[in-house]
């Protein structure tokens, strides 16, 4: 390794936490790049060509094919059933003993190193391609992806844990949500009660893996309340000094940004700009029992992260 480790902020927590509004906000700071969901690349990228944030498919995107070549001399020349096979026989949750282990032993296994092998390569090739920001963001949000990638010496990782109310995590998975860069596919459905236990054990797996590397956590509701004051706290945590915040008016968020992000919610193929507001849909929504079931498989941590126990 030559040179100083690349800056990532990993934006990381249960999914439908607003993680990629996060990230596309984020975006519009003139030190940050942002390149998606990259767990998904290999899968929904280079194997199945699908669109780019940008609106490109992704073998016609000139950000996404300049990384192919830079990282492995095109993707054509990269094995990527093996990059596949990889990741799901080791970035997976249930995995995170052994990846834990290789954080305390800073020892990671054979099968630990290919797969960086894999995924550090794109994160450092996005950087040479996008021309070296200070900081690369990346919002794959899984627990595990996050714990391997603070394996890497080439990767100086910071954690943006973001957490929002179960219930409204809960509620979310329970609509339909087309994925606009495919033809007929839609994101998956989970029931309330499964949405609640990934919201206790990956809320509280991310703050394990806060003794092992930087975390910051911010809740979603703070950020959409007060955004510049969230996302200043965010660049004095990336150590971004005198970030231009100016795109940030009240509640209305300039976006004038493309974005090359792999996978995510739909609103990254937008360029409008973005009008915060609270989410309470699920306050009325979301039934009363699957309400009373959710804070009870949450309590735990409800109240640690300023959530009343009932609503």
């Amino acid at each position: 390794m030559t040179g100083k480790p690349q800056k990532v902020l990993f934006i990381g927590g249960v999914g439908r936490s607003g993680s990629t509004l996060i990230e596309k906000v984020l975006h519009g700071l003139d030190e940050t790049f942002a390149v998606g969901e990259t767990l998904h690349l290999w899968e929904r990228g280079v194997t199945n060509n699908e669109l780019c944030g940008c609106g490109e498919p992704f073998d016609q995107c000139p950000h996404w094919q300049a990384v192919g070549d830079i990282a492995f001399g095109g993707w054509h020349k990269a094995d990527t059933a093996k990059a596949i096979d990889l990741r799901w026989r080791v970035d997976r949750s249930r995995r995170l003993p052994q990846i834990v282990k290789a954080l305390r032993t800073n020892k990671p296994t054979q099968e630990q190193q290919e797969y960086l092998d894999y995924l550090v390569p794109v994160l450092l090739a996005s950087s040479e391609a996008a021309r070296h920001p200070q900081v690369l963001l990346e919002s794959s949000k899984h627990l595990s992806t996050a714990a391997i990638l603070a394996l890497d010496p080439q990767i100086d990782l910071h954690i943006l844990h973001v957490v929002r109310d179960p219930r409204g995590v809960a509620y979310s998975w329970t609509k339909q949500v087309k994925r606009p860069e495919t033809d007929d596919d839609f994101m998956p459905v989970y029931s309330p009660r499964r949405s609640a236990f990934r919201w206790l054990s990956d809320n509280s797996g991310f703050s394990m893996l806060g003794r092992h590397t930087k975390l910051l956590r911010i809740r979603y509701e703070d950020f959409l309340q007060q955004p510049k004051q969230t996302v200043a706290s965010i660049s004095e945590f990336m150590q971004i000094k005198q970030p231009d915040l100016s795109f940030i008016n009240g509640s209305t968020i300039r976006s004038n940004h493309v974005m090359h992000s792999v996978a995510g919610n739909p609103m990254r193929f937008s360029s409008d700009d973005i009008t915060l507001r609270h989410d309470s849909a699920w306050e009325k929504q979301l039934a009363m029992r699957h309400k009373i079931e959710v804070s009870t498989i949450c309590a735990p941590l409800l109240r640690k992260y300023g959530y009343a126990m009932f609503c």
